[in-house]
């Protein structure tokens, strides 16, 4: 019998920057030689593995609908991490012999191409993964002020041409957009926005949509609303307009009941009460 005690002792990593460091190293390396699903597993993991650095303990039937997967393609993206050597399972039992969830370590690897050394005003090289000491609701205001360049800010007191000037213009984007995502925006939904855009506040933006009908509508699990709004990005992002975002906010929440409607059409008289 198989009885694994989940401590300390399994920890791979220092600390939590080594771990996310390796993870960076490793995408950067062979990211273009892995599928979607493995990627967008590794970064969970990593996100699932502060507690005990580089160890986590997901069951499979659990994390595979937050990846938006079947559980047959989480094991294969399991068996592609395990072929790189970044990722290994250990098997455990319960007392009875029943299998309980798989041991997931993060391993450290050697000969991983060094990650650029990049500027300010460039952007990472992956999404931020284990962000163990974000806080949960991001402060606006002192984002704004962190990502704008003084001499690019408008003055308070505007004159009237200039106000006439402003109000034409809906909406100004920051020279220097948010480069990380908040921690509480399901990362498979950010993660397209992210490739599209490379602004972490229009994926925050966007799934406080997605929150709104997932209150209107009371979908019973998580994945249920990110599936729908990952499905809307997709059909409306060609339609994004930065300098017109309060718009496309707009637009993207009236296409987010359309989506609804189509996959659960019960909801049509929720949605769309008369």
């Amino acid at each position: 019998m198989n009885m694994i005690s989940i401590d300390q002792s399994l920890a791979t990593f220092a600390s939590v920057s080594d771990m996310d460091k390796t993870v960076r190293q490793f995408l950067y390396t062979h990211g273009h030689k892995l599928t979607d699903s493995a990627t967008q597993l590794l970064k969970r993991l990593a996100r699932y593995s502060c507690k005990i650095v580089g160890v986590s303990w997901p069951e499979a039937e659990t994390l595979a609908p937050k990846l938006g997967i079947s559980v047959r393609t989480f094991w294969r993206a399991v068996k592609q991490l395990e072929s790189f050597g970044i990722i290994s399972r250990i098997t455990r039992r319960k007392k009875r012999g029943e299998r309980s969830s798989n041991i997931y370590q993060i391993r450290p690897i050697d000969d991983l191409r060094e990650l650029p050394q990049t500027a300010d005003d460039t952007l990472p090289v992956t999404l931020p993964l284990s962000c163990c000491d974000e806080s949960e609701t991001p402060d606006f205001a002192r984002a704004d002020d962190h990502f704008l360049e003084p001499e690019t800010g408008f003055s308070k007191t505007l004159s009237s041409k200039e106000s006439k000037e402003k109000d034409e213009v809906k909406r100004i984007p920051n020279p220097r957009p948010w480069n990380h995502v908040p921690k509480n925006v399901p990362e498979e939904f950010a993660s397209p926005i992210m490739r599209d855009t490379a602004d972490g506040k229009i994926a925050f933006k966007l799934w406080g949509k997605a929150l709104l009908l997932d209150k209107l509508c009371g979908f019973a699990y998580e994945y249920t609303v990110s599936e729908i709004a990952i499905d809307t990005w997709k059909r409306t992002r060609h339609l994004f307009k930065e300098r017109d975002f309060d718009g496309f906010c707009g637009l993207f929440y009236g296409a987010l009941k359309r989506v609804t409607v189509e996959k659960y059409p019960g909801l049509n008289s929720v949605l769309y009460k008369r």
